[in-house]
């Protein structure tokens, strides 16, 4: 309603005795009040009304109060909110507090949102011991507002020292505070904090050499430029969750790390997930063998352009084992190495690594070659992910990976070894291989395979799928009987499909694109367990496949209750 000025007149002068919920939106050009006689008012929502005027004291059963954007709000001295648990106040033009008034009539809100109301931030520079008013306070998020948080830093501070800090806050967010230039180091005192989040702080460099919280478990910091290194010394031991997402500047995670004997030894550190992304300064992680947590379950790092190393050191195998269970690796053009000994991770089950275009090599997953193999392999893996990594030289050794279900390789060497990857797998996904002689090797062995997918493009030798050089009996074994799901992409110069195709009476789903010169399915058809048939990008076999005079294949294909064709 960009276009109301005014409130309808009312004679009575209670109006609406019996509302509970007010919402006033994007009314620009209204003016005046808000009428003050709704003492059923449970929640009032203004937003984007910058000429309204909100008295907030006769508002005797208010439960939440939201306002951001208008031209005043108005609170009458001696009044106290005995319901009022949620509270947000920003982009206020003026305020009309008494001084030292604000925080004493709101003992029971337990979220309060303030951001962008300067003279509001003033009135609490003048008053005194604020934590000490807002007993319930449970999440404060300020927003704009440096000054704020300095003020509640020295006084958590001085609370502390007078023995009569009570702050029960377990969340706090700050957004978009410009002059921040490190967090204060007074919150170090508020012993109930659980959960910070710091978003578009673009001056904020380091935390306090006090360091965070021991209470904290969770911290997530975004788009905070300036920011160098998380933490001075150590991750705070009960912290379990860091976030780091588009801190340009950030070169490490720790900047000075302690020795091992220190309290930030590994049983010391609680951190079970790490995720850094769009961190393009990151060269390190900084995290020491000796040092790396051991309760960490999740490391996620990507986007990172500058990140050579994960640790200095391998992980040394020793009686504190790793709870490591999923690391991905994305999209970091300058990572070298991983750490040696991921075959010591007995717990991790998902490995995925893409778009490391310097990775050289891969540590041997299964203990295979080591001088003193403490550990068999990295015994619960289930899912393995590399794909383009130009310059690895070889995959990594998988024997003994008898939990391996799950293999996507893309990989453009020469030479390709399938020798070390286990036979249980259920699905192989393999693109880019320049010859796919090694894979017909390995096909035989997987017996348990259900979801293959084939992306050709480097091998011309392929006219044929699969290929005529093997004699029938053989050909029909090139492909294990098991498989459901069966994809083939890219082989430029294929142009049949093979006999041997009837032999898999539990394929389900077959999905043929990208083979321009393919014009030509099996004589004997293709399996009567088929349920959908896909062919993109095949020209010469879409005219056969399609009804019409040239449609010679669908008899054959007629029993498959799905079929799509794409150009």
């Amino acid at each position: 309603m960009h276009n109301w000025k005014k409130w309808l007149p009312f004679a009575q002068d209670q109006v609406f005795p019996c509302l509970k919920e007010l919402a006033i939106m994007n009314c620009p050009q209204l003016e005046g009040k808000v009428p003050e006689n709704l003492d059923s008012l449970e929640t009032l929502t203004i937003f984007k009304c910058e000429e309204l005027v909100i008295s907030i004291s006769n508002y005797k059963q208010i439960g939440a109060l939201y306002i951001h954007g208008c031209k005043a709000v108005v609170k009458t001295i001696g009044v106290e909110f005995e319901l009022l648990e949620s509270l947000a106040l920003s982009n206020i033009s003026k305020v009309r507090f008494q001084t030292g008034e604000f925080t004493k009539g709101l003992r029971k809100v337990a979220k309060l949102t303030i951001g962008g109301c300067e003279e509001l931030t003033s009135s609490l520079k003048n008053e005194d011991r604020v934590l000490q008013h807002l007993i319930s306070l449970d999440r404060l998020v300020i927003e704009g507002n440096s000054s704020l948080l300095q003020k509640l830093g020295k006084e958590a501070g001085e609370l502390l020292q007078l023995q009569i800090l009570t702050c029960k806050l377990k969340y706090l967010e700050l957004y978009n505070c410009a002059s921040l230039s490190m967090v204060p180091e007074g919150l170090h005192h508020l012993t109930a904090l659980q959960e910070l989040q710091i978003f578009g702080c673009s001056s904020l460099v380091s935390f306090p050499d006090v360091g965070l919280p021991l209470s904290l478990e969770l911290t997530s910091i975004k788009l905070c430029d300036s920011l160098l290194y998380f933490a001075k010394y150590q991750i705070p031991p009960n912290l379990r969750r860091i976030e780091i997402r588009q801190c340009k500047s950030l070169k490490s995670l720790v900047e000075k790390e302690e020795d091992s004997s220190s309290s930030s030894s590994p049983s010391h550190i609680s951190l079970e997930h790490l995720e850094i992304r769009g961190c393009e300064s990151l060269t390190s992680l900084s995290l020491r063998a000796q040092l790396f947590p051991r309760a960490l379950k999740r490391l996620d790092i990507s986007d990172c352009g500058e990140l050579q190393l994960i640790t200095s050191d391998g992980l040394a195998h020793d009686n504190t084992n790793y709870c490591l269970e999923f690391i991905s690796i994305r999209h970091c053009p300058n990572l070298k190495s991983l750490p040696e000994g991921l075959c010591h991770l007995t717990n991790l089950q998902t490995l995925e690594i893409y778009d490391c275009g310097s990775l050289v090599s891969i540590p041997s997953l299964s203990g295979e070659g080591l001088l003193s193999p403490t550990t068999i392999a990295a015994s619960s893996l289930r899912k393995i992910y590399i794909e383009n990594c130009n310059k690895l030289e070889m995959l990594p050794d998988m024997c003994n990976l008898n939990s391996l279900k799950t293999l996507g390789i893309d990989y453009m060497r020469e030479g390709l070894d399938f020798t070390s990857i286990p036979s249980n797998l259920t699905s192989l996904s393999i693109a880019r291989i320049k010859s796919c002689k090694p894979l017909w090797e390995l096909l035989p062995r997987l017996t348990s395979l259900t979801h293959l997918s084939i992306s050709g493009g480097e091998d011309p030798t392929v006219v044929s799928f699969p290929p005529n050089s093997y004699r029938e009996m053989e050909m029909e074994m090139l492909l294990p009987k098991s498989l459901t799901h069966l994809g083939i992409n890219g082989f430029p110069n294929m142009k049949k499909l093979s006999n041997g195709f009837q032999i898999l009476t539990s394929l389900e789903s077959l999905c043929l694109s990208c083979c321009p010169k393919l014009a030509s399915i099996p004589e004997e058809g293709l399996p009567i367990s088929l349920r959908q048939l896909y062919i993109i990008g095949c020209p010469l076999l879409k005219d056969k496949c399609q009804p019409g005079s040239k449609g010679r294949y669908l008899p054959k294909i007629s029993h498959i209750p799905c079929i799509k064709i794409w150009d």
